[in-house]
């Protein structure tokens, strides 16, 4: 044999004996299992500030490391305030070789498989010092007896307070083997039937004037959530969060669901995306200067959440385009009327409170488009409140205040408004009707209505309307009219030979489903038309009842020609009422004439 192979052998035989007299010496170095198990106990009761007991049969190994394996319990420790108790029969604690060679217990991972957590509801406290708070939670982080701590298949039992469920299938990692004072975690939990991925990372905590503040980055992802934080959070007499945050939630109504608010299914209150700089303290979160998109709207502005049995929203928010749309069940599109409409999202208002306001560069309402808006919108337990400090319609301006009462089956709303410097070309072109109208017009309206659908407010819709206009055109060919001298057909709408005004006026009230205008005068030139008429809502038809005299003494007004506009607003007939039209009378209609139906 050669002399190198014989260094190997007696090398390795050497290697050998070494590592048996080391397990066997080592327990002697160590203390005996009980020894050991009960210097474990005394340094993780030390780390959570609690009760701990190790239960069932305990195993205590040496090789390949330290360890300790069996049941764990924890009961009220102090350093984890929320926890109640821990409790797991499959618990690992793997221990630090040279700290226990050197007289110390130093866990290097504590491993607990199935743990049952337990947390309490939070009792108010008296104030500690902020010394006191700050040393807690350095003590907590920095200089750990645990280095590592790992959850597997767990589940997190909530307090009464909170409804009493469970967070199941817990699987996380807490690393704080830096042993600076920061730590980073991992992991994953299912809650009502969803599951969320976490990821937290915290710094060295810093003793400040307010408290300690910890630096913390925070990431969630769920399917009805995914959230990052990034920023400092304090704790003084309660957590405090404060720095950069970016939400989406694609279904608000799927989260508050989630999360025990019992929204149903509806269109709005989709895409929500929130940006900025937030603040959470207690139950609030709110944004400074914050960048918010929902149904497609998008604000920036000051925004804060009050959560709560009914959340609490309050802010300024300032729009560049804001779509109503999906807050009346409208659709975008011209032939979808409001009347064809599903009405009012009223559970928006019957779970939320609200005191907002809000302004718009531009707001469009189904295929009504207005300017710039500016309103205050104030909500509380299902009675609505809005002040309209500015609203350009029709090229013209406004002010007004809207209320709405949704407590009780069906929702009463009010509305009262003024109007100026209106065109009445752009506020009828939205609701289909091309008939060339035209002048400047004011407007002031006071309406009310019930009813939970748009038919239903519209029949019920009364209250009063007048209409001022000047310096404009009704698409009425007056002068074929009154100037023929035999009869004529009926006509629609003149497309090109309307007839000027100086000036227009009208006193309507609103009465079921209908615009009935008591009090009609048009000043053309030379002549004075007067009259009375309706508009029925519903079935979009007209019927007015006009003179056109040549003066405004009574006497002119009882012999001047009378004029009847009857049938659809889109395309009405027009003709004299005082002298038959051509063909009436006759057994054969001419073959020339083409009339409208009025129905």
């Amino acid at each position: 044999m050669k002399a190198r192979q014989l260094n190997w052998k007696w090398l390795l035989l050497s290697f050998a004996v070494l590592i048996l007299a080391t397990v066997a010496i080592f327990p002697r170095l160590t203390g005996n299992s009980a020894e050991l198990q009960r210097r474990t106990i005394a340094a993780l009761s030390d780390w959570a500030g609690g009760e701990v007991k190790l239960t069932g049969p305990l195993t205590v190994h040496y090789f390949p490391d330290v360890a300790i394996k069996g049941g764990f319990e924890l009961r009220d420790p102090a350093r984890l305030p929320p926890v109640q108790s821990i409790a797991s029969n499959d618990a690992k604690f793997t221990l630090d070789l040279p700290a226990l060679l050197g007289g110390h217990i130093s866990i290097d991972a504590l491993r607990l498989t199935k743990p049952e957590i337990v947390l309490k509801d939070q009792a108010p406290s008296a104030p500690t010092s902020q010394e006191t708070q700050a040393a807690r939670i350095a003590n907590l982080f920095a200089g750990t007896n645990v280095r590592t701590v790992r959850l597997r298949d767990g589940r997190i039992t909530l307090p009464p307070s909170l409804g009493g469920e469970t967070i199941d299938k817990v699987q996380a990692r807490f690393d704080a083997s830096a042993n600076t004072g920061a730590m980073s975690s991992f992991g994953s939990f299912d809650f009502r039937n969803e599951t969320v991925r976490f990821a937290l990372d915290s710094a060295k905590p810093v003793a400040t004037e307010t408290g300690a503040a910890v630096p913390v980055g925070l990431t969630l992802n769920s399917s009805p959530l995914a959230l990052k934080f990034s920023g400092n959070a304090t704790i003084t007499d309660s957590l405090k969060l404060d720095g950069e945050v970016q939400t989406e939630i694609a279904d608000v109504r799927r989260l508050f669901r989630w999360s025990g608010i019992a929204l149903p299914e509806g269109k709005s209150l989709q895409g929500l995306t929130a940006s900025g700089t937030a603040h959470f303290s207690g139950t609030t979160l709110s944004f400074d200067d914050g960048v918010f998109t929902l149904d497609g709207n998008t604000a920036d502005g000051v925004l804060s959440v009050a959560m709560g049995a009914r959340p609490h929203l309050e802010g300024t928010l300032d729009f560049g385009r804001l779509v109503l749309d999906p807050y009346f069940g409208w659709s975008a599109a011209p032939e979808a009327a409001p009347a064809k409409g599903t009405g009012l999202d009223r559970v928006l208002l019957n779970h939320f409170d609200a005191d907002l306001r809000v302004s718009a560069a531009e707001i469009a309402a189904a295929a009504l488009k207005l300017g710039r808006g500016a309103f205050t919108l104030s909500a509380k337990r299902g009675v609505l409140a809005s002040e309209i400090g500015e609203l350009e319609l029709c090229n013209g301006e406004g002010t007004g205040r809207i209320g709405a009462d949704l407590t009780q089956r069906e929702v009463k709303a009010n509305l009262t408004a003024t109007f100026s410097n209106m065109s009445l070309e752009f506020c009828l072109q939205p609701f289909g009707l091309t008939a060339p109208f035209k002048g400047t017009s004011g407007l002031k309206i006071e309406a009310a209505t019930e009813g939970n659908h748009w038919e239903e407010a519209v029949k019920r819709l009364t209250g009063e309307l007048k209409l001022n206009a000047q310096n404009g055109s009704v698409p009425i060919d007056l002068g074929r009219l009154l100037g023929a001298t035999v009869p004529l057909d009926g006509d629609g709408w003149a497309q090109s030979n309307g007839t000027g005004f100086d000036r227009l006026a009208a006193e309507c009230r609103l009465a079921v489903g209908h615009i009935w205008c008591q009090a009609f005068d048009m000043q053309t030139q030379g002549r004075l038309v007067s009259g009375t008429g309706d508009i029925d809502l519903m079935r979009q038809t007209l019927e007015w009842n006009l003179t056109a005299a040549d003066s405004d003494d009574a006497s002119a007004r009882t012999t001047a020609p009378r004029i009847s506009i009857r049938g659809p607003l889109a395309e009405p007939m027009i003709r004299r009422a005082d002298r038959p039209t051509f063909g009436e009378g006759s057994t054969q209609a001419s073959p020339l004439s083409n009339p409208v139906s009025p129905r």
